[in-house]
């Protein structure tokens, strides 16, 4: 059971570092990316504005929600799907209430996936190893960000905007890919018990 845990750790690690990954990328140049669509500093501002107000709400809203386990998986994976769609959308931006909606989209695709991932994760972590584990997360995270501005500045200055998104979707594919794998493998896993039982 143990190696069980532990591959359904790995998936969940992965998911979240694709994830990061394509969320991350927009950042260092988000500013710019506002700017592109007509957009100024101030509007950027409140997109960023939009953006975490709405995740506070939906996550508050989620988290008063009364789930099964089984509805508490599926709600994981809707809103996983809601993020991407969110991330789809910034093909389709060309003004900021357009990209204020997308925002808010976004934002209510972490809400619901957020926290729910966050338990699985913490679920299948090893309890004796739980810092370091959350070490090396943490500093996946400090590299994945680093890697992210690097890389997507050099895609977004040489290949435009368009390339860029395009990358972040398919991040968030792969992410999502992950997520449904981890899904069936876990099922499979509780089956087995079940019947072991």
């Amino acid at each position: 059971m143990r190696s069980k845990i532990n591959s359904l750790y790995k998936l969940l690690v992965s998911a979240y570092g694709i994830s990061m990954f394509s969320e991350w990328v927009l950042l260092p140049i988000y500013a710019v990316f506002v700017q592109k669509i007509g957009g100024d500093v101030l509007d950027a501002s409140w997109a960023m504005a939009v953006f975490l107000i709405s995740q506070w709400i939906f996550t508050i809203i989620i988290q008063r929600l009364k789930r099964t386990y089984r509805h508490h998986i599926t709600m994981m994976i809707i809103g996983w799907a809601i993020w991407l769609i969110g991330i789809a959308l910034y093909l389709a931006v060309s003004s900021t209430r357009m990209l204020f909606l997308t925002q808010i989209l976004v934002a209510m695709g972490n809400a619901i996936a957020d926290p729910i991932f966050d338990k699985e994760l913490s679920e299948h972590t090893d309890q004796n190893n739980k810092l370091f584990e959350r070490g090396l997360r943490e500093g996946m995270q400090d590299i994945i960000s680093w890697i992210a501005a690097i890389l997507w500045g050099l895609i977004a200055v040489f290949l435009w905007f368009k390339t860029l998104i395009l990358f972040m979707i398919l991040m968030a594919t792969i992410s999502l890919i992950i997520i449904l794998v981890y899904v069936k493998k876990y099922k499979q896993s509780a089956q087995k018990a079940q019947i072991s039982n």
